[in-house]
């Protein structure tokens, strides 16, 4: 059983870039002991740029192995006597209308987004579970999740899942151990579109004019997500205009496509 006293514990997978590394960050200033999980290439970079907090370890694997995930379990085990918290924020994506893209395309984000999620929460939920002290699961999806844009098929589908996902542990515990949060951002400014592919030089220019006109930054998304945990919400949608078309999709979801029909349209 864990003790109250002991500093809190978390795992943040994408910690090595973007949300993150912002949330991985915030949870060190607060006195936690966090893992640190990204590609074995993306760790090194980082390790080549910051040295690593006393109170961090960092730990390169690909969210897509399970044997990876069994592995960074029993290391942990080994470490600590309690896990408080687990952050999927690993991602990838991929934009081409269904039709264009490859097949290469779907299994990696599918595989990465959706899979590697779902890997973490049935490796990990267990021990969260296990201990005295209040735990948390959060999985990072996306807006897209819900309002499906054009081109965006793949990730929004593996996003689409996590919301799934997510919603079906937290009716799993109705107790909350864990608590359970997913987060639904629109565009903010992060390092997802240096892993993204695009098919067209017009995705990819209007992906990056948004990414460049956002306010909403890697670190002001990660206030949000840690004010969310301490005070258990379920659903985290950041932005004003993700809010608003959140809200729209759900009473009126014609309306609403025809809307983002009609944006898609006018950037082609």
């Amino acid at each position: 059983m864990s003790d109250p006293s002991e500093p809190r514990t978390a795992i943040v997978t994408g910690a090595a870039s973007g949300l993150g590394r912002a949330i991985a960050v915030r949870l060190l200033d607060e006195g936690w002991h966090v893992a640190c999980v990204d590609l074995p290439d993306a760790i090194d970079r980082w390790n080549t740029t910051s040295p690593a907090n006393p109170s961090e370890t960092r730990i390169g694997m690909d969210v897509r192995e399970a044997d990876a995930w069994q592995s960074l379990r029993d290391r942990l085990r080994g470490q600590w006597k309690a896990l408080d918290l687990l952050v999927n924020a690993a991602g990838v994506g991929a934009t081409g209308e269904v039709g264009t893209l490859d097949a290469s395309q779907w299994r990696r984000v599918l595989d990465t987004n959706l899979l590697g999620t779902a890997i973490g929460c049935e490796t990990f939920l267990p021990w969260l579970r296990a201990g005295r002290r209040r735990s948390h699961l959060v999985n990072i999806a996306s807006i897209a999740a819900v309002l499906a844009p054009p081109s965006m098929a793949a990730y929004s589908a593996s996003k689409a899942g996590v919301v799934a996902l997510s919603e079906a542990i937290a009716a799993e515990c109705p107790r909350r151990r864990p608590g359970v949060t997913v987060v639904c951002p629109g565009f903010f400014q992060s390092g997802l579109l240096d892993t993204w592919h695009f098919t067209s030089s017009v995705e990819q220019r209007e992906a990056h004019r948004r990414m460049g006109l956002t306010w909403w930054t890697s670190d002001r998304v990660a206030r949000r997500v840690l004010r969310a945990i301490r005070i258990n919400r379920r659903y985290v949608v950041v932005g004003l205009q993700a809010r608003w078309l959140w809200r729209l999709k759900r009473l009126a979801p014609r309306l609403t496509t025809a809307i983002i029909r009609g944006i898609y349209r006018r950037l082609r």
